[in-house]
């Protein structure tokens, strides 16, 4: 059995002798980093836009770690590794695109900027996975998603609304709870919160174990309440997460699709986030003309997001386009007119 060390070793090693190609698209406080070669991705977050420490939220020293699956009847294919898949990646005006294409399957992922409802600027991602069935008879589909995570490893490997702690091998499945999160044990406020419960597709069942056995199995690695994250003697409190979404008959033509949300800690929850504008200026804009919204640290929190980008435009102000001057005039307006009220007289 290879060790996740060597798998390591080996992912730095490739990179170096091939060159590492990646597409890298930011907005907010997400950063995304996409290998061109293999579709493979790491998603960053920042708390600080003004000068932004990007930290992994998972796994990013091997982004080979995690990874989606496919089961094809009895049969496995993991998309970015199988050589039967070709792979695409390229930009959108929201994201970026992957999609994987054999002679019997398609394999499109989407990753779209979000913005929570208690962010300014994009703080997640929407990623949704569409298989379609390009051949010309039934197949059985099945999606597994296992994620390396890592921040909170040292302390609480994971908590799951409303805050209960996970420390031992877990199963979820019939009524999931809105969400789950790997929190860095070293900034609290800092971590990774995939949503499970609410406005994405319900996993069949969610799995926190070992990340090693989980890689090793097939599709299901089987489950014992309370073992630890280890598999001695080759990986040591090595946690992950498997989501899985059971196979299902897709027929000739169909299209079987799962959304998954996350990002940062911080939003809380994705529920009723929407999609980031491709100008995080009009982001803003949006954020400080909604009424509800009003409360002073809200204001504050505007007013810095609103700063950073100011303070990004500035760096290169030959970038600076005139629908981004109109969005920053828009925006000062909007303060202007928010500290107008905050200092009428009451009456």
């Amino acid at each position: 059995m290879v060790s996740k060390c060597f798998l390591l070793f080996l992912s730095l090693w490739v990179l170096g002798v091939a060159g590492l190609s990646a597409l890298d698209i930011q907005r907010g406080k997400i950063k995304v980093t996409f290998n061109d070669r293999t579709g493979r991705f790491v998603v960053w977050g920042t708390e600080d836009q003004a000068k932004p420490t990007w930290t992994a939220l998972y796994l990013g020293d091997d982004p080979t770690t995690t990874k989606w699956k496919l089961l094809v009847g009895n049969k496995a294919f993991v998309l970015g590794d199988d050589p039967t898949f070709t792979t695409k990646v390229e930009a959108t005006t929201t994201g970026a695109r992957v999609t994987w294409t054999s002679s019997t399957l398609v394999a499109t992922l989407t990753a779209d900027f979000l913005v929570s409802t208690s962010s300014a600027v994009a703080d997640g991602l929407q990623v949704s996975l569409g298989v379609v069935n390009v051949s010309k008879a039934s197949q059985s589909v099945g999606i597994r998603w296992v994620v390396d995570t890592y921040l909170g490893e040292k302390k609480d490997p994971f908590q799951v609304s409303p805050g209960t702690v996970i420390r031992s091998e877990t199963k979820l499945e019939g009524t999931l709870p809105d969400w789950w999160a790997s929190r860095s044990a070293i900034n609290g406020q800092l971590g990774l919160l995939v949503m499970v419960g609410k406005g994405v597709t319900p996993p069949s069942r969610v799995v926190f174990a070992n990340w090693k056995r989980l890689d090793d199995s097939l599709y299901d690695p089987g489950f014992k309440a309370g073992r630890d994250f280890s598999l001695l003697p080759y990986s040591f409190n090595d946690s992950a997460v498997a989501q899985f979404y059971d196979p299902q008959d897709l027929a000739s033509g169909a299209t079987r699709t799962v959304t998954v949300l996350l990002g940062l800690w911080s939003a809380q929850t994705f529920e009723g986030a929407r999609l980031a504008s491709p100008n995080p200026l009009d982001d803003l804009l949006k954020k400080s003309q909604n009424p509800a919204l009003g409360a002073l640290d809200q204001d504050v929190a505007n007013l810095d997001a609103l700063l950073a980008q100011i303070d990004a435009k500035l760096t290169d102000p030959s970038k600076v386009s005139p629908e981004d001057l109109r969005l920053l005039q828009a925006a000062l307006d909007q303060v202007d007119a928010r500290r107008k009220t905050l200092e009428a007289p009451k009456p």
